[in-house]
């Protein structure tokens, strides 16, 4: 079952230049609820610009997007189109955008554009307050996110300005998740971090998912995406080229036509497989299986 969909959506930006520039064009796609996504593309293929679409931090030109009940579009005569036959209760929702904003949670690339408290205690609590929640109770969630993400109670008094990269991005993450998103969207989570870095977030991005929320992650790290994704969005200049699987992807002849590296694993297999290594290197998906081939190929 999808949980988001868009349908026809276009993005312009400067629609009124002559010269103006087509961020997405026609995107007619399907995320299913509980899915760990990747979206991938060279730079400028529209990526960040389609993910902003699903919390309605920016309104397609045309066409529209739908987040379960709730429809995002900058054309009133569509909106009331769409709504037109629907629930008094699904035409309520429709007007109040931050009930979307606490079902999708969007973690910006630099985690800095979003921290603006003089604590860090402070900042993770606003997303819940601004929901609803008392003081105290606010207070209680964002230190049980903190925590959760690996930020120390010693922390938590400091300026989110004080911090590390890394340690801002956790603390703009602990924001997020201390909403308690349905949807969590992550653009480039592990860009300038460490391997050690890298590990830690994705860890913790995956314990978020395997509560059953719905992941989604702009990257151009393709190791990250074979390693963690189920279904993989692919654009280029602003259009949407499939919806495929990370082994299909990656064994895929297109792959260096849309600018998307090839992961350390596969360029081991095209390096065997031009030195003419004998062995079977089909259905291959982690080194662990591949050293395996190897051994069988040389031993048995």
């Amino acid at each position: 079952m999808w949980q988001i969909k868009t349908n026809h959506l276009t993005y312009v930006y400067d629609k009124k230049d002559p010269n103006h520039y087509d961020a997405l064009s026609d995107v007619s796609l399907e995320i299913k609820k509980g899915d760990l996504v990747c979206i991938v593309g060279k730079t400028g293929s529209g990526k960040s610009t389609l993910v902003q679409t699903f919390n309605n931090l920016i309104s397609p030109t045309s066409g529209y997007c739908q987040v379960e009940n709730f429809y995002i579009t900058s054309d009133k005569k569509l909106k009331k189109e769409l709504l037109k036959n629907q629930d008094k209760s699904v035409i309520e929702e429709n007007k109040h955008v931050a009930r979307l904003r606490r079902k999708v949670g969007l973690v910006f690339q630099f985690p800095e554009y979003q921290l603006f408290a003089e604590t860090i205690i402070k900042d993770v609590m606003f997303g819940p307050k601004n929901f609803g929640l008392k003081e105290e109770e606010a207070k209680e969630v964002a230190k049980k996110s903190l925590i959760e993400v690996g930020i120390p109670e010693s922390y938590f008094e400091k300026s989110p300005f004080e911090l590390s990269g890394g340690e801002k991005r956790r603390v703009a993450i602990a924001g997020i998740i201390a909403s308690d998103p349905d949807i969590l969207v992550l653009d480039e989570p592990t860009a300038g971090l460490d391997p050690n870095g890298k590990i830690e977030i994705m860890n913790l991005i995956k314990r978020f998912h395997e509560k059953g929320r719905t992941i989604i992650i702009v990257t151009h790290d393709m190791n990250l995406v074979l390693n963690f994704a189920k279904t993989v969005i692919v654009l280029n200049d602003g259009k949407l080229i499939e919806v495929t699987s990370p082994e299909k992807l990656f064994q895929s002849p297109d792959i260096e036509k849309y600018s998307l590296e090839i992961p350390t694993l596969f360029k081991f297999i095209n390096l065997l497989k031009n030195d003419g290594f004998a062995g079977n290197l089909s259905e291959i998906y982690d080194f662990d299986t591949l050293i395996k081939r190897i051994y069988e190929a040389k031993y048995e």
